[in-house]
């Protein structure tokens, strides 16, 4: 179903800290030039401090002076974030709160990676209601909460960061297509669990990491569970590059369009190996393939929402052209959106 959708107004937040390849070589047993090859990223910003709501208003704040417009028009705010400063208030909440957004009712998206993608196929379908005119996405991880510096394998890949836009159904723009998708049998392979405390009463309850007992336990606690991210680096590069084939020839083939016909694909910044092995196996040359990754790092669902933000201001994304943004991550959740910008 094709849905009108235009982006109004764009803007991102990177916190000031830069840390570098070269500094986790204090830390942990690893290289420069082992994390490049692998990986494709030279640095990352960390949050000194600042909270995930922080970087989203900063991010939101510079989107709507983008958009010329006033926080008090927003009619929706969706705010996608796996690493929230509160089980309650959400992130959106606190976000409306400050922005002054009074007359936009609020909601948080949690599926990791993809968040931002899911969050756009949510703003489109909003929006066909005549009531609503503006909604604003913003994507804020801070992933240094869940990361293990210790782990070499993962915490050289995260970063902190935030992106914002803002999306109304009054312009030349078009949502032509998405495919949204999750595989909940696969939850083990990305995993980061919320610190859990016993109640007073009756047995204490079971640890996360607690393997399932008899037959009539649900397997849902995984011996690897911790407060810290966890990753099977194999499966998860082997669905990511899946993930993003199937979903580009879903939206193409749905749109009626060819994957080569594509003026940009800008995906989740994940891993420089996981974009490639996609563009190849699409046969999509890599530079409609929009990374910038070396400077970022990998920032959850806000990656997606930051190199968009980018694309425009360095003026690569112009009116009429096709443009697809995929997602993937825990969960396993995948998604792809067809623009026509």
């Amino acid at each position: 179903m094709q849905m009108k959708l235009t982006i109004a107004g764009s803007g991102s937040y990177l916190p000031p800290t830069t840390v570098e390849n070269r500094d986790f070589t204090r830390i942990v047993d690893t290289s420069d030039e082992w994390i490049r090859s692998r990986t494709g990223i030279f640095r990352r910003h960390f949050s000194d401090g600042e909270l995930t709501v922080e970087m989203g208003v900063k991010a939101a704040e510079k989107a709507l002076a983008d958009a010329k417009l006033a926080a008090s028009e927003l009619d929706l705010i969706l705010v996608s974030s796996v690493t929230p400063d509160y089980v309650t208030p959400t992130v959106s909440c606190l976000l409306q709160g400050y922005l002054g957004a009074a007359q936009a009712f609020a909601l948080d998206i949690n599926v990791a990676c993809s968040g931002f993608v899911y969050g756009l196929d949510l703003a489109a379908r909003y929006l066909q209601d005549p009531s609503i005119r503006h909604v604003l996405l913003v994507a804020s991880e801070k992933l240094s909460r869940v990361t293990d510096f210790t782990d070499r394998s993962t915490c050289v890949l995260f970063g902190d960061g935030a992106a914002a836009v803002v999306l109304t159904a009054n312009g030349p723009g078009e949502e032509l297509a998405c495919c949204l998708k999750a595989d909940g049998r696969q939850a083990q392979a990305l995993t980061a669990c919320y610190p859990d405390r016993n109640h007073p009463f009756g047995a204490a309850p079971a640890s996360l990491a607690t393997p399932p007992a008899g037959k009539d336990r649900m397997a849902l606690r995984f011996p690897q569970a911790t407060p810290f991210i966890h990753m099977d680096g194999r499966e998860v590069y082997r669905f990511a590059v899946g993930a993003i084939e199937q979903g580009i020839r879903a939206v193409t083939a749905s749109a009626g369009y060819q994957v080569e016909q594509l003026d940009w694909l800008i995906p989740h910044q994940a891993n420089n190996r996981i974009l490639e092995a996609a563009a190849k196996r699409l046969n999509l040359p890599m530079d409609k393939v929009y990374s910038c990754l070396d400077e970022i790092g990998n920032t959850s669902s806000s990656s997606v929402g930051i190199a968009l933000d980018r694309c425009r201001q360095q003026g690569l994304l112009q009116g009429g052209q096709l443009v697809a943004f995929s997602g993937f991550g825990g969960g396993l959740t995948h998604g792809t959106v067809l623009l026509k910008i």
